[in-house]
């Protein structure tokens, strides 16, 4: 399964105009030479069929836009700009079935209600923004980083076994504990990480081992990364 792009209306307008422009310029040329015979042809006959191909276009590319956005609205938090836990269980369930090697980790916001207690839920929302902001401008291109819900994400990592997965967690560990965030809250994350075991695992099975492996960590003080070999 593909990911979707956010939407790019400048390159969008300038294909959708270009094919009806080119459309109805065409059709217009051949309903001139052949239909009405008119010899020689002159530009400003161009002019209507050039208009009515310039609102096509514009109002094709407007259409494929607003489908996009929608799609885009549609696989979104729309808090974070995360992936949503519909879409990621998605790619979870298709890559389980077309066996692909990948890992899973589960990242959760340490201490998070004493953020909302002390701070507000403005900040508290303000602090999943900037991290997610953080996560999504770190991570590979191809990996799948999503919300799983409240203050719990997880990140995808497909072609990646449990050793270098936990390597990545363990850098994602660091950088949010010296990230700026709002009223200078020093914020740190728990990490648990599993690799897929294409022969057996389920979405759910595949999880609970990754979630396992993240109460290990914030049982043994948090801000840290447990991978499944670590946990008991």
């Amino acid at each position: 399964m593909t990911t979707t792009s956010p939407p790019e209306p400048f390159k969008t307008y300038s294909k959708s105009i270009f094919v009806w422009l080119a459309f109805t310029c065409l059709v217009g040329y051949f309903q001139m030479t052949y239909t009405f015979k008119l010899d020689p042809l002159i530009p400003r006959y161009f002019i209507a069929p050039g208009v009515i191909g310039l609102l096509f276009g514009i109002m094709t590319g407007r259409i494929f836009l607003l489908n996009q956005t929608l799609q885009l609205f549609s696989i979104r938090d729309p808090l974070t700009n995360a992936y949503n836990h519909r879409y990621y269980k998605q790619i979870l369930n298709d890559w389980i079935e077309d066996k692909v090697v990948f890992s899973i980790i589960v990242i959760d916001i340490d201490y998070f209600k004493t953020v909302n207690d002390q701070h507000g839920h403005q900040i508290g929302d303000e602090v999943l923004k900037q991290l997610s902001k953080l996560i999504i401008d770190i991570k590979r291109p191809y990996d799948i980083f999503a919300r799983h819900g409240g203050e719990e994400f997880v990140l995808l990592t497909p072609r990646t076994a449990l050793k270098e997965a936990s390597q990545i967690a363990k850098r994602l560990c660091i950088e949010v504990k010296n990230a700026p965030m709002p009223n200078d809250i020093q914020l740190t994350c728990s990490f648990g990480v599993s690799q897929c075991r294409n022969d057996t695992d389920t979405a759910d099975s595949l999880f609970v081992r990754a979630d396992k492996a993240l109460y290990e960590s914030k049982n043994n003080g948090r801000d840290q990364v447990t991978s499944e070999s670590e946990a008991c």
